[in-house]
C-alpha cells in the first residue's frame, strides 16, 4: 500500500498457466529491461517502478485463451494487491476479436491490465533459425517492447504511425523489434500521468468512516479524465458494427414498426416531452439490463476500491454511448425511410385518432415516428445484445486495443 509521500508505480506480473524455461528466462530479462527504461525516462520526475510477479498455473489450462477471462482474473488481483498496472503473460495464443484470429497482446484502459502472448513473439513461431539464447533474447526484447507499449497505453499516449516509436501499433512479431523510442512529449504527457497515478488512493487517504454513498461519485470525479480516456479508447462508437445481435434486432423492429399504421398513430400522439424521456428511460433500462446479463458489473470483493469505480463507471459509459450511437443511426435511418418510402397523405390516414390532414404532415411527424420507432428497437436491440457470447460481449467492452 502507497503512502502519502511516494512516488511508486506498481505493476503485477501475473504468469497465467505454465512457461518453459526459455519463456521464464525471457520473461525475467523483459522485467529487467522494462524497469531500467522507465527508471532511465521518468529519473527527473521522482518515480520508482516495483514489479511484483505472480505464478498462477490455474489461470489457464489449453493453449488458446480468451483475453477476457484472463482480464477480469488479473484485475481480480490487481484489487487484491493494490496495484497500478498488472500484465499477465501466458505462453498460450490468445483468440483475437477485431482484426485476426489470434493476436499477441490485448490492452485494456478499464483494467489498468494488459494480457501478453509469448507464442506468437517466439521466433519459433515465424521459422526464424535461431539457438536457445537467441530465442531468449528476441523474446525478451519483443514482450518488453509490448509491455512498454501497454504502459504508454494505459497512461493516456495515443498510437503513432512512426515504426520506431514505442507507440506505433506493430502487426507482426518482427515490427516489434524497431520499436525503440519516445518522443518528448510523449514521455512528459506520460511521467505527468504516472505521477498523477501514484498518488495515494481515495480508500487509502479518506477517513476510515467516509460514507459508502459517497466513496463511488468521489472516486468517479478524481478520475474523471482517466474514465473519458477509458471511454474513447473502447471506441463504443462502433458498437453497431461489432454487436451484430445488438444491430440486426434494433433494425428489425424499427422496419416492422414502420410498417405500422398503429405504431405511426401512437407516436404521433405523444407530446415531444414525451419522446424525450422515452428515450432517455429507455437507455438507462437497456444499460443496466445489458451489464446486468453480460456480468459487467460482479465484483468478488466488496472492499472499496477507487480502481473498482473506475472499471465500473468506465463500463457503464461504454455500454451507454455505445447504445446511444445505435439510437442515432436507428433515427437517421428511421428518418431517411420515412421521407423515402411514406408519403402525407399514406401517414395522415395511418395516424387516424390524429385527425390529421395531409397538408399537415411535415418533418417533425416523421421525427416522431423515427424517435418512437428507435426507441423501442434500442429497447428490443438490447434483448439481442444479451444474447452476444458473454466472452465476446466483455472483449468488446472492456478489450480497446489488440497487437
Amino acid at each position: 500500500m502507497k503512502t502519502v509521500n511516494s512516488l511508486r508505480i506498481e505493476i503485477g506480473v501475473v504468469v497465467a498457466g505454465e512457461l518453459d524455461t526459455v519463456d521464464r528466462e525471457a520473461l525475467g530479462k523483459a522485467i529487467e529491461w522494462l524497469s531500467d527504461e522507465l527508471t532511465k525516462t521518468h529519473s527527473t520526475g521522482g518515480l520508482q517502478f516495483c514489479f511484483t510477479q505472480l505464478q498462477r498455473p490455474e489461470m489457464l489450462v489449453g493453449f488458446l485463451a480468451e483475453p477476457s477471462i484472463l482480464l477480469r482474473q488479473a484485475q481480480e488481483e490487481r484489487d487484491r494487491k493494490h496495484w497500478d498496472f498488472v500484465f499477465v503473460v501466458t505462453a498460450a495464443e490468445l483468440i483475437g476479436k477485431y482484426t485476426s484470429s489470434s493476436c499477441f497482446a490485448a490492452l485494456s484502459r478499464p483494467f489498468d491490465a494488459a494480457v501478453f502472448s509469448t507464442s506468437l513473439i517466439d521466433p519459433k513461431a515465424s521459422g526464424e533459425p535461431s539457438g536457445r539464447d537467441q530465442r531468449v533474447e528476441r523474446i525478451a526484447g519483443r514482450l518488453g517492447r509490448l509491455m512498454l507499449h501497454a504502459i504508454g497505453h494505459l497512461s493516456g499516449l495515443g498510437q503513432m504511425g512512426d515504426a520506431e516509436n514505442f507507440m506505433y501499433r506493430p502487426t507482426s512479431a518482427s515490427e516489434v523489434d524497431r520499436m525503440s523510442e519516445l518522443e518528448e512529449w510523449q514521455q512528459e504527457r506520460q511521467q505527468a500521468s504516472l505521477i498523477e497515478m501514484a498518488d495515494p488512493r481515495l480508500e487509502e487517504d479518506a477517513p476510515a468512516n467516509i460514507r459508502r454513498w459517497w466513496f463511488a461519485p468521489q472516486a468517479a470525479w478524481i478520475n474523471r479524465r482517466e474514465i473519458a480516456e477509458a471511454v474513447w479508447a473502447a471506441r463504443p462508437w462502433q458498437f453497431p458494427r461489432r454487436l451484430s445481435g445488438l444491430a440486426i434486432a434494433s433494425v428489425s423492429t424499427l422496419l416492422v414498426l414502420m410498417m405500422t399504421a398503429e405504431a405511426w398513430d401512437l407516436a404521433l400522439a405523444q407530446s415531444i416531452p414525451a419522446q424525450i424521456l422515452l428515450a432517455v428511460l429507455v437507455l438507462i433500462a437497456a444499460t443496466v439490463f445489458v451489464a446486468m446479463r453480460q456480468q459487467l458489473l460482479i465484483r468478488r470483493s466488496s472492499t472499496r476500491s477507487e480502481q473498482n469505480v473506475v472499471t465500473t463507471v468506465s463500463a457503464l459509459l461504454i455500454v451507454s454511448v455505445g447504445l446511444a450511437t445505435m439510437w442515432v443511426m436507428l433515427l437517421v435511418f428511421a428518418l431517411l425511410i420515412s421521407s423515402l418510402l411514406f408519403s402525407a397523405p399514406l401517414i395522415a390516414s395511418w395516424a387516424a385518432s390524429g385527425n390529421l390532414a395531409a397538408g399537415q404532415v411535415d418533418f417533425g411527424c416523421r421525427f416522431a415516428m423515427s424517435s418512437f420507432g428507435s426507441s423501442l428497437g434500442l429497447l428490443i436491440g438490447a434483448l439481442g445484445a444479451s444474447f452476444e457470447s458473454q466472452n465476446y460481449f466483455q472483449h468488446v467492452i472492456f478489450v480497446d486495443e489488440e497487437l
